[in-house]
């Protein structure tokens, strides 16, 4: 008996037929001439969620008009409120459905390996939300580094759409954040890349779940791989979860076509890791399904 992922998740008021979104990730044309346009489009066709990086080198614009599908926008908050004020009602007006906050990632990374590319971008590309070329203003590396709960008040009032706020790897952290409106979590160490020796992102989502409790949905990124992967997060408290690099493989392997069939091979890992476990749909993964040295006896 094939195992039925039911019923579909909804997150924000979107009815989705699987639990796997696309992560922001940005500078898609390190890896495709077209940039995150392919990324949106095979979301669409995989049937997930798309959230679009404010580091997209493709504007928010183009990016949405490339899929008809459920789209969120992720902001870095910049140090002009007026750039901010713009990315924001760009957003709302080119049909995002909800703003991601950024606050894993005030600034660049800089990890060895980042910093001997010196300037990596391939030519002619920019970060295309601030290029003036497609109606963007402001210089990406100006953002706000004093982020504080009124942000996501601030976010709310300009585009009267549900906040969620990224980077998240501890509790109390999570409860500020909703007290000040906010209307998901996104737990997530931004891809490990940000800060050396930064804890894995799984291994803090129990502790954010548990005190975020059913007020709003977790979403999981970082370090999602494989069905089983997408099996431990559900079980350690996540409502869905946001996949990263493998989408980007997909794209330099196979374009849109690559991306869903990089989503299309996690759903049919998911149903064979949830036949082998035994649970029959989503909501049967309990942490009863994660065993760990802390719980047993």
């Amino acid at each position: 008996m094939w195992i039925t992922i039911a019923p579909f998740v909804t997150l924000l008021g979107h009815h989705l037929e699987h639990p796997l979104l696309i992560a922001p990730m940005g500078a898609h044309m390190f890896v495709h001439p077209e940039g995150e346009v392919i990324a949106a489009a095979g979301a669409e066709k995989a049937g997930a969620l798309y959230e679009s990086s404010g580091a997209s080198n493709r504007s928010l614009e183009d990016i949405a008009k490339a899929s008809k599908g459920p789209k969120w926008f992720q902001l870095y908050f910049n140090a002009d409120a007026g750039v901010t004020r713009s990315l924001l009602e760009r957003a709302k007006a080119a049909g995002y459905s909800a703003i991601i906050i950024t606050a894993d990632a005030l600034g660049p990374g800089t990890s060895d390996a980042f910093l001997s590319m010196s300037s990596p971008f391939p030519a002619g590309a920019t970060f295309g939300n601030h290029d003036p070329r497609y109606g963007g203003k402001g210089d990406f590396f100006n953002q706000k580094v004093e982020l504080t709960p009124a942000d996501i008040e601030f976010v709310k009032k300009i585009t009267g759409l549900p906040v969620i706020v990224k980077g998240i790897l501890r509790g109390e952290d999570a409860v500020v954040a909703i007290d000040a409106g906010a209307d998901a979590i996104q737990v997530s160490n931004h891809g490990g890349r940000q800060i050396d020796g930064v804890p894995s992102a799984i291994s803090q989502l129990q502790e954010v779940a548990a005190r975020v409790g059913h007020k709003v949905p977790v979403i999981f990124d970082s370090g999602i791989r494989r069905g089983i992967d997408v099996v431990r997060a559900i079980s350690l408290g996540a409502t869905a979860v946001a996949v990263g690099r493998p989408v980007l493989y997909g794209i330099a392997a196979g374009g849109v076509g690559g991306v869903a069939g990089v989503i299309e091979h996690l759903k049919t890992e998911l149903r064979t890791a949830m036949l082998l476990s035994g649970a029959r749909t989503l909501k049967d993964l309990a942490q009863g399904f994660i065993r760990n040295k802390e719980t047993e006896h």
